[in-house]
């Protein structure tokens, strides 16, 4: 059993009227779990019978005293790595109609928000907490723009990634004249194209004839848009293979390994179709829709 002093290892973290809580513990986060679980609207009586049964190697138990208690309590933290796959062993689907709303907004943002504290002290990106304005791209399309330009700079030799990133970014407001996070959903999958083939400086490019002013031919649009396909799966596989998988598989789920093959197989796919459309454009001609 440890024991933690309050004055600087815990984080208050405000979420939807309730008090959530980080606690720092041998430099890992921890996570208070009845304030969670009572936050939801569940009994905390069944679900600590499931943490123990199910979760026991997630969990440790301390004694500390909260924020607004007035005494040292036995306190059952779970560390925050494993939040999301005890989330989702909740179906909303099963719990009262009344708490459904608020189980699906806690498996939704929980974890994220608690993680956002834990390592900034705040929520610096507060996507997730507001609804999407009508006409504008989704918090999704906004995220798979921003893992997008992530992954590209990624790529790239250490010292060329800030200005690549930046170049991407130019690229996008200078084109649609608004950050990205304004543009309107229809301009969606253009954004990912151009996000995909903005030249990058410390990025091979092969050597390509110069290319005919006019109208795309039906060869450049047919390989713009599977590009953008191609650019959008990959992000989420990614998010499969990062986030959605591991939750899975640590509540032991038979599905993780299935889908995992499922994903496997549709990169290789889309990867093949995509160089198939490349293929066939001429020399002179790229992936383009205008």
């Amino acid at each position: 059993m440890t024991s933690l002093a309050i004055a600087d290892r815990t984080i208050n973290v405000p979420f939807h009227g309730a008090e959530l809580y980080v606690i720092n513990h041998n430099g890992e986060p921890y996570t208070p779990m009845k304030p969670i679980v009572e936050g939801m609207g569940l009994a905390w009586q069944a679900q600590h019978r499931k943490l123990t049964e199910r979760f026991k190697t997630c969990i440790i138990e301390m004694v500390i005293q909260l924020p607004g208690d007035t005494q040292r309590r036995n306190v059952m933290c779970m560390a925050l790595r494993k939040l999301a796959g005890w989330l989702q062993t909740v179906t909303p689907n099963k719990v009262k109609p009344e708490i459904r709303d608020r189980v699906i907004q806690y498996q939704e943002e929980c974890d994220d928000v608690l993680y956002e504290y834990w390592t900034k002290g705040q929520v610096t990106n507060p996507r997730k907490l507001q609804k999407d304005k009508a006409g504008k791209i989704t918090s999704d399309q906004q995220e798979a723009i921003k893992q997008l330009v992530m992954t590209r700079g990624k790529a790239l030799p250490k010292k060329c990634q800030a200005k690549a990133m930046i170049t991407m970014w130019s690229s996008l407001k200078s084109h649609f004249g608004c950050s990205y996070k304004e543009i309107s959903d229809a301009q969606f999958t253009e954004a990912l194209s151009i996000a995909a083939r903005v030249p990058l400086e410390g990025e091979f490019i092969g050597k390509m004839d110069p290319v005919t002013i006019g109208l795309p031919s039906e060869r450049e649009k047919l390989a713009y848009n599977i590009e953008c396909m191609e650019s959008y799966f990959r992000i989420i596989c990614d998010t499969w293979f990062s986030q959605v998988e591991p939750a899975l598989r640590a509540v032991e789920s038979p599905v993780a390994g299935r889908i995992h093959d499922r994903f496997s197989d549709g990169k290789a796919f889309m990867a093949a179709i995509k160089h198939g459309a490349y293929g066939m454009l001429l020399p002179g001609e790229i992936a383009r829709c205008h």
